[in-house]
């Protein structure tokens, strides 16, 4: 496990982590925040009706229309746009850019409304501008960079409307001050926020791993296991794949233990979890240490024949090692046993049946002299590997 603290991560304060922890964390952020863009959009709408309201009580004619026509035809249905595609899981990759769309036709939208108030010399106001860049910036759940993106092209989209309705220089300077510094506000207050939700995300990322990893060895602890081998049996019961779970015990142990020392025991623990780790390392591949000396993996979607020569690898492995294991019957040096249980999940059964099933193929192995593979099949009778 990584013991660098948060704040000295790769990648925090350039708020960018290596490409699998950033794809991790963009997940984890799209689900912290999906609550907050949905009320961000609901807040959005209903302060543009709010508006709406107002600019039909107390705008002229034809400045009303224009605006109503920029409040209800263009921003409050791309609104309601955004706030569907929340709510549909395949966009849900792409709702950063979803709402940031969605903010930036907003922000475009008020420049457009106070440059038809200005094109018919009516004074409304541009603090409207200042509301938009608050709110992209602090509620609309948007990442630094989309956020920083809206409101700075907002602000510039402004100032090219105000220069072109011919708004006094003393004016426009005072009103593009306000807007950029509401905008400097934003993104130092954006990246702030942005670096606290990083530091949170890698601290529960920290506990989750102490939570899950076995001390010793690194692997996962039998807890995480079961939570991990429940959800890919699930799975595998859905797709109709197959799956191998394997018990493994280092043969002998205790007596490698009473012979040697608990600390080269707990040493060749760790390497022989290395062997394993080596042999584990596609997607749904599980290998975990399940207590003492006994280890429990799981292989999704393999056949019979490539799962048993797997584990004769993960068994050549461990006498690769070379450790010397006096004590033993099986061999001069540290070995394996290894049950296999292969089938393919019926309804009605869970991963408990696969491992009792790997535990009855580990028994046979110890039966039949250790540092061996056994596999056990639910219609088939036991094979040696």
């Amino acid at each position: 496990m990584d013991d660098t603290p948060p704040e000295q991560a790769p990648g925090m304060r350039r708020l960018r982590f290596a490409d699998g922890l950033e794809h991790l964390f963009r997940r984890y952020h799209a689900d912290a925040f999906l609550a907050r863009m949905r009320w961000s959009l609901l807040v959005a709408a209903a302060v543009f009706l709010l508006f709406a309201l107002l600019d039909a009580i107390s705008l002229p004619e034809p400045v009303r229309t224009q605006v109503l026509a920029l409040r209800l035809g263009l921003i409050m249905p791309t609104l309601a746009l955004a706030g569907f595609a929340t709510y549909l899981p395949r966009l849900r990759p792409w709702l950063q850019w979803t709402a940031s769309a969605a903010s930036l036709v907003c922000g475009l939208g008020v420049v457009g409304i106070i440059g038809v108030a200005r094109a018919h010399a009516f004074p409304l106001p541009y603090e409207g501008i200042i509301l938009v860049i608050f709110a992209v910036y602090f509620l609309t759940g948007l990442r630094f960079m989309p956020a920083m993106l809206c409101g700075w092209v907002t602000f510039a989209a402004y100032l090219g409307m105000e220069m072109l309705a011919g708004t006094p220089g003393h004016v426009l300077l005072y009103n593009a001050f306000f807007v950029g510094s509401a905008n400097l506000i934003g993104t130092a207050g954006c990246y702030f926020l942005e670096y606290a939700v990083r530091q949170h995300f890698l601290s529960q990322r920290r506990l989750q791993e102490m939570a899950e990893k076995d001390f010793l060895t690194g692997l996962l602890n039998r807890r995480a296991f079961s939570a991990r081998a429940a959800s890919t049996w699930r799975q595998a019961q859905r797709e109709k794949h197959a799956v191998g779970v394997a018990m493994m015990d280092v043969d002998y142990f205790k007596r490698y233990n009473d012979h040697y020392g608990h600390a080269a025991g707990d040493e060749t623990l760790r390497q022989v979890a290395q062997v394993l780790g080596q042999h584990a390392r596609r997607p749904l591949d599980i290998v975990a240490r399940y207590g003492g000396e006994e280890f429990v993996g799981l292989w999704y979607d393999l056949s019979a024949q490539d799962m048993q020569a797997l584990l004769e690898r993960v068994r050549a492995g461990v006498a690769a090692l070379d450790l010397p294991h006096a004590a033993s019957d099986a061999a001069p040096r540290v070995s394996i046993s290894i049950g296999l249980a292969y089938l393919q999940p019926q309804p009605g059964e869970g991963i408990e049946d696969a491992l009792r099933l790997a535990d009855m193929a580990l028994y046979q192995a110890k039966e039949q002299g250790r540092d061996r593979v056994v596999c056990k099949q639910p219609q088939g009778p036991g094979s040696t590997g």
